[in-house]
């Protein structure tokens, strides 16, 4: 069973989400706030497979950035936001690396965007993709090779997965991704992938 906890400010917007999610077949929402703080304390007793993080109402978001840095140390976390400017965006999305759906998605797609979180995917709405900053061209055209090592990490597949089913060794993976990041112009795998989206890289 995959547990769940909701965070929502709006009244509205957390009793349609508990109400859509809570008799899914295999999810059960665990917890549900309308705080970052008290979701935070509620992760204390419990930690839940997924985070559902709703930030239509939220007023500051540099703030709610601060929060799901914290969050994600603890579990993957997927948000439902309305089209940022593209900084906060980049932002959010390099805070957030579960997933970024639009304040109006359908249940259907948060159900696939959680399962997958839960899988270890990164899910994006695409139209959100397009909507941030001017795609992050590569300073040199990654390989073909190095195209199969940074879908896997989008997929969530550690040094050692990696070289399992590419069947070359782990000092290969690991020369692989430092020539991903230095090409991306990215610190870390988790922003290789998300500058992989936003190059059109990636399709999942």
């Amino acid at each position: 069973m995959l547990e769940i906890m909701i965070m929502a400010p709006a009244l509205r917007r957390r009793e349609w989400l508990q109400h859509a999610l809570q008799d899914r077949p295999g999810i059960r929402v665990a917890g549900i706030s309308s705080t970052f703080s008290f979701l935070r304390s509620l992760m204390s007793e419990k930690t839940p497979d997924v985070l559902l993080v709703d930030l239509e109402s939220v007023q500051d978001l540099e703030i709610a950035r601060d929060w799901l840095q914290e969050l994600t140390d603890l579990a993957p976390v997927v948000l439902l936001a309305p089209a940022p400017d593209p900084p906060v965006f980049n932002r959010l999305v390099q805070a957030a690396c579960g997933g970024m759906l639009r304040a109006d998605a359908s249940v259907e797609q948060i159900v696939r965007a959680i399962e997958a979180a839960w899988t270890g995917l990164i899910a994006f709405d695409s139209s959100l993709v397009s909507e941030s900053e001017t795609p992050d061209e590569p300073s040199e055209e990654l390989t073909s090779r190095e195209t199969e090592v940074l879908r896997l990490l989008a997929e969530g597949f550690g040094n050692r997965e990696i070289a399992n089913r590419l069947e070359i060794s782990e000092h290969t993976i690991k020369f692989h991704i430092r020539s991903i990041l230095g090409k991306l112009g990215a610190a870390t795998r988790t922003e290789a992938v998300t500058r992989g989206f936003r190059a059109g890289l990636i399709d999942l």
